[in-house]
């Protein structure tokens, strides 16, 4: 080798010294990304870890960031452009509009006051023992379920003697109706010779109430020789509370079963419960009675027949205890609670439960058809929508 060509190798080997201390100097200031390189395979599984872990730290600033919940990073999370480079787009799962929570502080489970007025409310298997420990006429609160009957009824006459010096305030004959329940949708207390609305001179109204009462009234004496059992009733004087929204039905109320009805048969032409609605077959103890505009001679055309809601889905089980919600529920016989023929055809009454509301659907004699089917399926989720606010 010549001088010369040592002079040249010296040349290359110190370029080539500084061209690697200048890399050296760049990549300190200025780091290359991770890359596979050829001799390290290593090295192209750290650079796959990496950005896994990028992705999944990218996720968790999203869970961070979702309404109701708190980040613990210095960021909200990434932006829209980072999360299209680190996942695809996903469309939002909806979500339905939670209903207000129901403050229940200072209430029976049922939604009654436990006080009305800073006075006790006892409930009406407490106001039933008053009946025995009581000693004078002294009033005090109850609360209960009433239920209201609507409709004409046929009642017989009385047999009381009207020329008699007194008046029992015991009914012999007559209708006699049974308005008190412990529980809404429970059984119907018996009032004869328990319980007298007579003297209490507002309205009645089927729902949640707090009476004021007493016993050992005085005027026990107009029932003769009956004054004993007279002297021993609950005597009503007065109805200071019938419910709030607390007590309001629910989950479904009166207005999302006129809307459910409407969007499913725009015929259907049920009216909210009140003094000018009579009973059409919907019924169940405590429960508030929608029937349709029935006009003579006019053939009515919606499968919607009436509907009757309860305060509650427990006080619906209660009510009706042998029906099961939902479309099967409606399809077994023991759903049909009449059926009906006539100029305009003949039809099947049946009762779809949903929840604390009792629909009476018409449909085929016998057998449901497979439009029925398909109009008690329909009728199902118009009324799920409107509990969940969808």
């Amino acid at each position: 080798m010549t001088d010369g060509d040592d002079r040249t190798e010296s040349r290359i080997r110190a370029a080539f010294l500084e061209e690697r201390r200048r890399a050296e100097t760049d990549l300190r200031l200025e780091p290359l990304p991770a890359r596979a390189r050829p001799r390290s395979r290593f090295l192209a599984r750290l650079a796959a870890a990496a950005v896994i872990v990028v992705v999944v730290v990218a996720t968790a600033g999203v869970i961070g960031s979702l309404p109701g919940r708190t980040s613990t990073g210095p960021s909200d999370g990434p932006t829209a452009s980072s999360m299209r480079t680190t996942a695809p787009s996903v469309a939002p799962t909806p979500t339905a509009v939670p209903r207000p929570t129901i403050d229940m502080t200072g209430r029976y489970p049922d939604g009654i006051p436990t006080t009305f007025d800073g006075q006790p409310v006892i409930r009406w298997d407490a106001a039933l023992a008053m009946r025995d420990t009581a000693k004078d006429a002294t009033q005090f609160l109850t609360g209960a379920w009433l239920t209201i009957p609507v409709g004409v009824f046929m009642c017989p006459a009385s047999h009381a003697d009207p020329s008699a010096p007194s008046t029992t305030w015991i009914d012999n004959g007559g209708c006699q109706f049974n308005y008190v329940s412990v529980d809404a949708g429970g059984q119907l207390a018996i009032q004869r010779a328990v319980t007298t609305f007579r003297f209490y001179k507002g309205t009645l109204t089927t729902g949640p109430a707090i009476m004021r009462v007493h016993t050992r009234d005085p005027r026990a004496t107009q029932c003769g020789y009956q004054k004993a059992i007279c002297d021993k009733m609950i005597v009503v004087d007065d109805i200071v509370w019938s419910g709030d929204a607390v007590t309001d039905p629910h989950p479904l109320s009166v207005a999302d079963v006129l809307a459910a009805t409407t969007q499913v048969s725009q015929t259907s032409g049920l009216r909210a419960p009140g003094p000018a609605v009579f009973g059409c077959g919907a019924d169940a103890i405590d429960g508030l009675i929608m029937c349709p505009q029935m006009e003579p001679g006019v053939q009515y055309t919606s499968p919607v027949a009436g509907a009757v809601l309860l305060p509650s889905t427990e006080a619906m089980a209660r009510a009706l205890p042998t029906l099961e919600p939902g479309v099967d529920g409606a399809l077994m016989p023991s759903a049909v609670s009449r059926s009906q023929g006539g100029s305009f055809g003949g039809w099947d009454y049946r009762q779809l439960v949903v929840d604390n509301v009792m629909i009476e659907v018409r449909t085929s004699v016998g057998r449901p058809s497979e439009s029925d089917l398909a109009f008690l399926t329909r009728l199902v989720a118009a009324l799920k929508a409107q509990e969940t606010g969808s």
